[in-house]
């Protein structure tokens, strides 16, 4: 939702639940959504590690 609404789309959190799409009959925002979020949770988490010091691999501040 804050996606869109960054985008400037008014569009409610039921619109994005609920509408559908008349050409393909599949969800119309609900699945970019999904992945948009479970694509930020992701980044989040490589992040929160790699600050933490719990993946060396990406970055590691001895070196």
């Amino acid at each position: 939702m804050i996606y869109y609404k960054l985008k400037g789309k008014r569009i409610t959190y039921d619109q994005i639940l609920n509408e559908i799409d008349p050409k393909s009959g599949i969800k119309k925002y609900y699945y970019k959504a999904f992945y948009l979020g479970v694509g930020f949770l992701i980044i989040t988490v490589i992040v929160i590690s790699t600050i933490t010091g719990l993946n060396p691999k990406l970055y590691n501040p001895n070196k």
